[in-house]
């Protein structure tokens, strides 16, 4: 049985839990990320490929594939991977998912804080020489006891919760299959429809995975349902939301809040300009130092635990 890890940056502890399950693994010794033809040629090759979200599987690669693989993704995000791979019976799919879950948490609060409490604005004044705090555009706010609403029930929005609950925050939450989380009641979380969360919610944080169903699920008509003076945080893929509809609206309500954690692919112009109610960090909620030394043992373990 052999492995290959596209990372260089794979952890050594990852490194051995790997081969002392007598898999032999291959790293990846430079900073350059396989191109489509090598990706393929790593698929034929090995049994076990490790991959980053920067790998695109797509389908006609999948085609190559003769025998059982396993394909283990170190990232909580599925959408890098063409659907034929999870279809062939030849094919496991492993990703994370818990490794990171407090990071992006811990992230998500760190975007509410900022935002409310005028961080981000209050620190351009300073450089610029205006930092009086008769110049920030709008008075500091609380978030304690203010609505939190949820879009999705994973992992990280279990993670918010239990922060959440150190301001008292009213939790109201979103998902498809509320029945399958009824764990989180003894939380005070109350499932509601989408619209409803939208409409009641002061902060609202999105964290679900993109496929076709979630795609825009948060559209310009939904985005009309917000507050003026509410929160909103995405943390997972940008096309969730109708990002460009999010900053207009952030346009026109000078007391809308937005802040992003995002792939700035497709969005670099629009956010070239600076606004005071709007704060975007690169995707980067998921990758502190600890989260990615636990992303790369969970993903060690699993592929080990799949094996035996």
């Amino acid at each position: 049985m052999n492995a290959y890890c596209v990372s260089m940056n794979f952890s050594e502890e990852a490194r051995a839990v790997i081969k002392n399950s007598g898999i032999h693994l291959d790293i990846n010794e430079t900073k350059n990320k396989p191109n489509k033809d090598e990706l393929i040629s790593l698929i034929k090759k090995y049994d076990i490929l490790i991959i980053g979200v920067s790998s695109k599987l797509t389908s006609d690669m999948s085609k190559h594939i003769k025998k059982s693989k396993i394909i283990a993704t170190l990232s909580v995000g599925l959408d890098h991977i063409d659907k034929t791979f999870f279809d062939s019976p030849l094919i496991k799919v492993i990703n994370i998912k818990e490794a990171n879950a407090v990071s992006v948490a811990e992230h998500i609060i760190g975007l509410i804080l900022s935002l409310n409490k005028r961080m981000f604005e209050s620190n351009q004044l300073v450089l610029k020489g205006n930092g009086s705090r008769n110049n920030i555009s709008e008075r500091p706010e609380d978030i304690s006891s203010k609505t939190l609403g949820l879009i999705g029930a994973g992992n990280i929005t279990k993670e918010l919760i239990k922060i959440a609950q150190v301001f008292n925050m009213t939790i109201k939450c979103f998902t498809k299959e509320p029945n399958n989380h009824k764990d989180m009641i003894k939380y005070g979380v109350e499932f509601l429809p989408l619209d409803e969360v939208l409409k009641q919610s002061d902060i609202i944080n999105i964290s679900i995975p993109l496929n076709d169903e979630t795609k825009f699920i948060i559209s310009k008509e939904k985005i009309e349902l917000l507050k003026p003076t509410a929160t909103f945080i995405n943390t997972a893929r940008a096309e969730v939301v109708d990002i460009n509809a999010l900053i207009d609206y952030a346009d026109k309500y000078s007391t809308f809040y937005v802040g992003l954690d995002i792939d700035l692919d497709n969005y670099k112009e629009l956010f070239m300009v600076y606004r005071n109610n709007v704060i975007v960090t690169p995707h980067i909620a998921g990758i502190s130092k600890q989260a990615i030394e636990r992303m790369d043992m969970e993903i060690a373990h699993s592929i080990v635990g799949l094996l035996k």
